[in-house]
């Protein structure tokens, strides 16, 4: 009888019906090789057919049922799905990866051992290592942040925005609890939360795939850079009226 998965990975997904037979089939992949991991898909109210495509995968696909799916009552972004996949999760460790594959599944592996160092793991395309992705506007949209989320917030991290992070249960428990964001800016909070509460954050190396460097960028790059400047604030707004205790 195998042993009770230690760490849960929560894969965020979006109208992703055109590749969401390869997401499936790598994370199944994954898990045969896995088995102290559980992998949960968190469908965040898609529009298309991504849920009925996984549902049929995973009845036919899923034989030792270490893949399952959570179905968000309607679309409130990923920050939203992340949590609903947190609340839920039992495993010591719960880690979450962007579903559309901007990321090899290998991190994984380097995300759940970082935990045993730090309560906060977190993925890093500018460390040592790491891999940025080659669209250049989302790049220097990206640069443009982590300077002002230094200045904002006074974080030290270089990257934040990278959808690959991880937690131990009680450090995921206490920064989502605190959770005010909902887009671009949740990522910056909880590593602003949770050096409020004194927890160690640990950076790993991560690369952006090449197959999705050469995908068009959906950031509309003024008016989302304003955005994540005014959550910037609002982040500091909200710390300074207590409500991060």
């Amino acid at each position: 009888m195998s042993s009770r998965p230690s760490t849960e990975v929560l894969v965020p997904l979006y109208n992703e019906s055109a590749i969401v037979c390869r997401v499936h089939s790598e994370f199944v992949q994954f898990s045969a090789n896995h088995p102290q991991f559980k992998i949960t898909f968190i469908d965040d109210g898609s529009s298309d057919d991504t849920v009925a495509v996984l549902r049929e995968l995973l009845v036919g696909q899923n034989r030792n049922g270490a893949l399952r799916l959570i179905v968000a009552p309607h679309n409130a972004g990923k920050a939203d799905a992340i949590a609903l996949g947190v609340a839920q999760s039992t495993t010591d460790k719960v880690l979450f990866i962007d579903g559309d594959l901007a990321y090899s599944l290998d991190h994984l592996d380097a995300l759940e051992s970082a935990l045993d160092h730090a309560p906060v793991a977190i993925g890093s395309r500018a460390v040592a290592g790491g891999v940025k992705s080659r669209r250049l506007l989302r790049g220097l949209s990206g640069g443009s942040y982590n300077l002002l989320m230094r200045l904002v917030l006074g974080l030290h991290f270089r990257d934040t925005q990278a959808g690959l992070k991880g937690f131990r249960r009680d450090a995921a428990r206490a920064l989502f609890a605190r959770r005010r964001r909902q887009g671009f800016g949740f990522d910056a909070e909880l590593l602003f939360v949770a050096k409020r509460l004194n927890l160690g954050v640990v950076e790993i190396p991560a690369a952006v795939s090449p197959d999705h460097s050469a995908l068009g960028s959906n950031v509309r790059i003024l008016r989302d850079s304003v955005s994540m400047f005014l959550g910037l604030l609002a982040i500091r707004f909200d710390a300074l009226r207590g409500r991060y205790r």
